[in-house]
């Protein structure tokens, strides 16, 4: 008899511990090492949700009555209804009966009797529980704990009995669906030994062992939704936000070296761009002044007249009689000696005049020799090489202003 009641114990214990021993393989590959939320992290689900029926049927044991495994063995019944309002904790309203077998107190004839017994349990489900959820598991380890009332002697009237019944069981489920699972009950039942209608030899207590095979049916809405992350999931998205924030921090600073890299090539462009509006405004400052140059050089003037009527180099003016270089002649010929010495003109014309009104004409020759040969002279000692001048006595022929302009042909005309 205690080899039974141990083997029956072992089975439970082990049932509870494989509980999470069958999941599927595709669950096997997805959550190997994934720590599951246990109990909290769901939402409560309605009234309407998360029904169960169950029915099955077994053998009862009646046990410490001396009558033997053989002598206390007969049928059993159940059939109840289970509430789930997480997927570990439900309620169940459970109804049971059949009847027990025992010798009598003298061990000379066997009694047997039917029972009733209605209870309340509480359910856990040990493989959500251990395990976590998963609305796919082959097998649910389901230890339920229940007290009720129970009537023994119903087929005796004149010795019915009417006690407090205790119960504590585990039912192994196998999935079959999501609707239906097939169930193997195994339960121990306690009570007082006023529960059997017969005295039992040598018994204190009511003590019974059941087990049953059965089925469950779930309806209306079978699963469960879940609040909150795994804790892999958690790390995998925290590992997923750390990887595009490294992401961002690496495509930030690419886009400040690309930004940095583009302002650069800017500048360089705009740099570039400078320079290049710099030469050519020099390059067309420089075809100006050479387009200057030959038209000036195909318009270089033959005479002193022609110099002033196309716009002379410079013209010193005298007063009558006067042949000595003035201040102002000076720093007009000064500016002159540095345009000269910049010029790519090769040689410039010192050309003295004098008035045919005043004097004799070879006193006026002589004044104009010398009004140009001293501004000749001033230029040379400015710097200015000898092969790039050459001055000339214009005496009072050819006039640069004409025979009529007396007063404006006292000059000294450089071109």
């Amino acid at each position: 008899m205690r080899n039974i009641c141990l083997s029956c114990f072992l089975l439970c214990l082990f049932a509870a511990q494989g509980g999470t021993a069958y999941a599927s393989n595709a669950e096997a590959d997805v959550a190997a090492n994934a720590k599951k939320p246990h109990i909290a992290g769901y939402v409560s689900n309605p009234f309407k949700s998360n029904w169960e029926i169950q029915a099955g049927a077994g053998v009862n044991f009646n046990i410490g009555t001396g009558s033997g495994f053989k002598n206390s063995v007969l049928a059993g019944a159940h059939v109840g209804a289970v509430k789930w309002f997480h997927p570990v904790f439900g309620l169940r309203l459970d109804v049971e009966g059949g009847k027990y077998m025992q010798l009598s107190y003298g061990l000379d004839y066997k009694v047997k009797w039917s029972y009733l017994y209605v209870h309340p349990d509480v359910m856990i489900n040990l493989s959500n529980w251990i395990g976590g959820y998963k609305d796919y598991r082959v097998y649910n380890a389901v230890l339920y704990v229940g007290a009720g009332v129970g009537s023994g002697g119903l087929n005796s009237p004149d010795a019915r009995t009417f006690e407090f019944l205790g119960n504590i069981g585990l039912q192994n489920r196998f999935y079959v669906c999501k609707a239906v699972s097939i169930d193997l009950q195994l339960q121990y039942t306690l009570a007082k030994a006023t529960f059997r209608p017969s005295y039992a030899h040598d018994s204190k207590q009511f003590h019974a062992l059941s087990a049953m095979i059965g089925a469950t049916y779930r309806f209306n809405k079978r699963t469960f939704e879940r609040t909150g992350a795994t804790e892999a999931e958690v790390a995998a998205l925290n590992n997923t936000l750390e990887t595009y924030r490294n992401l961002a921090e690496k495509a930030a600073s690419e886009r400040d070296a690309l930004r940095k890299e583009l302002d650069d090539r800017k500048r360089e462009e705009q740099k570039a761009a400078e320079i290049a509006a710099q030469r050519e405004a020099e390059m067309q400052a420089a075809a100006i002044k050479e387009a200057e140059k030959k038209i000036k050089a195909a318009h270089q003037p033959k005479n002193a007249k022609e110099a002033v009527e196309q716009g002379v180099d410079a013209i010193l003016f005298y007063t009558k009689g006067y042949g000595v270089l003035t201040d102002n002649h000076k720093k007009r010929l000064d500016t002159l000696a540095e345009e000269i010495t910049d010029s790519d003109k090769k040689v410039y014309t010192v050309e003295g005049f004098s008035d045919p009104d005043t004097g004799s004409e070879k006193c006026n020759i002589r004044l104009a020799e010398k009004r140009a040969r001293l501004a000749y002279e001033y230029l040379l000692s400015k710097g200015i090489p000898a092969e790039r001048l050459q001055y000339k006595n214009g005496g009072v022929d050819n006039l640069p202003f004409g025979d009529n302009a007396s007063l404006h042909n006292r000059v000294v005309v450089i071109y």
